[in-house]
């Protein structure tokens, strides 16, 4: 599986509404573009309607519903209640701050939330891995405890199972595979590892990178793994450790990468500024994957 066959799976038939919140750049126009001429998405604008009809028409987007707000907050509690009344499929962050975008989805009364806990998911097409790559969490959850660890598993499964359509495998990263109570996240991975097992999947951990990646690495130590080269969901224990994995797929390889925001009761596109547009065109393909 590879991005290549996302889109081609793609229901142009029947192109879904994607409510974006202040869209106020190039590269997410671009991108909007990009997605509405393929056929994919409606896309369903908020914010200013001159500001953005003047990015859209330097991208070329043709068609798109324009729904005016004067700030960032009115736009982002429009889109949340057009998505609460059946307008809108995934709901696509802008110009606006990552607190500003996430704190109203989070509103128990009034916002999409479906869990506690949302996490986010970097879907990664490496030229060194024979499949996708799903990575969690690189961007949202610093403080990660064994719930934490639980939802976050469970966020990435939900996704790599509608992309997949099979039962992922999945790795609980660490530095070394042999537990050490001086690495309690050696401890957390194992006992991670057994529950997932028992859910019925093929899990497996601590689990070093190499291991995690290629096969050889695994007979190499003298590890038994059943699934190393072959993982699909990385659990890493933490936040800078998955972020910098990311980060040097995408600047070293120039890997296609996208990502998705999972919890919500529909999928949350959070982009970063430095995003290319090809990394949001991405991104907007994932959340399109029924």
């Amino acid at each position: 599986m590879h991005y290549e066959d996302i889109y081609k799976r793609i229901n142009v038939k029947d192109p879904k509404t994607v409510n974006v919140v202040f869209p106020n750049s190039h590269s997410n126009f671009e991108a909007l573009a990009e997605a509405a001429k393929k056929g994919f998405i409606i896309p369903r604008l908020y914010g200013k309607k001159e500001i953005m009809e003047t990015y859209a028409k330097k991208a070329g987007l043709l068609t798109a519903v324009y729904i005016e707000s004067e700030t960032a907050e009115d736009a982002i509690w429009a889109a949340i209640s057009d998505i609460r009344d059946g307008i809108g499929d995934a709901l696509m962050k802008g110009d606006i701050s990552t607190a500003s975008f996430l704190s109203p989805v989070l509103n128990r009364d009034k916002g999409l939330r479906k869990g506690d806990i949302l996490s986010h998911i970097a879907v990664c097409d490496s030229p060194g891995y024979h499949k996708l790559l799903f990575f969690t969490d690189g961007a949202l959850n610093i403080e990660l405890g064994m719930d934490k660890k639980r939802a976050i598993t469970d966020n990435a499964i939900e996704l790599a199972e509608k992309i997949l359509k099979q039962k992922p495998k999945i790795a609980f990263a660490a530095v070394v595979e042999k537990l050490n109570p001086k690495m309690p996240e050696t401890l957390e991975a194992r006992e991670l590892a057994e529950e997932y097992t028992a859910k019925g999947y093929e899990a497996e951990g601590p689990m070093a990178l190499d291991v995690i990646l290629n096969a050889e690495a695994a007979k190499k130590k003298g590890i038994d793994s059943k699934i190393s080269g072959d993982v699909d969901i990385i659990v890493f224990h933490e936040i800078t450790v998955c972020n910098f994995m990311l980060k040097s797929i995408i600047e070293l390889q120039h890997s296609p990468v996208g990502g998705l925001v999972m919890g919500a009761k529909v999928p949350l596109i959070l982009l970063s500024r430095s995003d290319r547009a090809s990394e949001k065109l991405n991104s907007i393909a994932l959340s399109l994957i029924d």
